[in-house]
Parts: C-alpha cells; sequence; structure tokens
C-alpha cells in the first residue's frame, strides 16, 4: 500500500543567500569561461581549468595540487597532461624533493593568466554598469567580510 503524501508534510522551498550566492557564482563563472573561449581557450569550461586557480605564481607541487583539490591522484594527473599538452603549464623537479615534481606556468600560461584578468575586469566593469559604483564597493566590502577578511573600501 502507497502512502499519499500531505501536501503540509512537505516543508517550504526558501529563496536562501547560499542559493543566490551559488547563482551568481555560476552566472560569473560561465561569463569567465565564454570569454576564454572567445580569446582562444576552447577549453576554459573543461575540468582542467579548475587546476588554474591552484598553481600560483611559483608554482606548486604536484602532491600538494592532489590534497588542494581533494581528488584522486589519477585524476590531477590527467588533468595536468592535458594542460601540458595544451602548454599552459610544465612540470618540473622540485628543488625541495628530488622525487617531486614542481608545476608552473609556461609563457603560454602566464598570457593565459593576463586574459583571464581581462576577462574578469570586464565582467566587474559590467557589475558596476548594474550596482554603481559605490553600491558595487559595498557589495565587494560585504563579500570580502563574509569571507573573513577586512573590508578593502580604498578600491
Amino acid at each position: 500500500m502507497v502512502k499519499k503524501l500531505d501536501e503540509k508534510d512537505w516543508p517550504e522551498v526558501l529563496d536562501h543567500v547560499g542559493w543566490r550566492l551559488w547563482q551568481a557564482t555560476q552566472r560569473w563563472k560561465r561569463e569567465l569561461d565564454d570569454g576564454l573561449v572567445a580569446m582562444g581557450y576552447p577549453w576554459a569550461a573543461d575540468a582542467r581549468a579548475n587546476v588554474i586557480m591552484h598553481v600560483g605564481r611559483s608554482g606548486i607541487r604536484q602532491s600538494d595540487l592532489v590534497r588542494r583539490m581533494g581528488r584522486s591522484k589519477q585524476a590531477v594527473q590527467q588533468l595536468l597532461d592535458a594542460l601540458v599538452d595544451d602548454g599552459i603549464v610544465e612540470r618540473k623537479p622540485d628543488p625541495g624533493d628530488s622525487r617531486g615534481r614542481l608545476i608552473v606556468f609556461t609563457a603560454a600560461g602566464r598570457r593565459l593568466l593576463a586574459d583571464s584578468n581581462r576577462v574578469k575586469q570586464e565582467i566587474e566593469a559590467d557589475y558596476r554598469a548594474v550596482l554603481g559604483e559605490k553600491r558595487f564597493r559595498d557589495f565587494m566590502d560585504m563579500l570580502a567580510e563574509l569571507n573573513g577578511r577586512p573590508p578593502d573600501s580604498g578600491r
């Protein structure tokens, strides 16, 4: 016998801050991906692009990248192989560990970072146009505060 669900058994679905932040994040990421694809990075929306934010200026040890990304060693290896094939990163011997490998940006990878910054600035310019300069600065300060950082009203 199947019990009929009573409508009052279903909780109301709330419009909450997490949902709105997720929607805004998804929109921002889609705009970034679209901008990078338009600039000649057809793989920008692929999983391998998620590696880029973890590399940093001085590179990252491959083992640290695995931990930071929370993926299997094999999965990270595949993503890195694709970025190496694209000429975005390269593996170098880790000077601090003779068995380790350091992942660093190539010249093409540094160009990608510069192009990515341009797209991010364009997205922010659009947000400023919608919100106005003061509301945009306030929004950025609020996000910084929610993320445990002091506001940066000097932007």
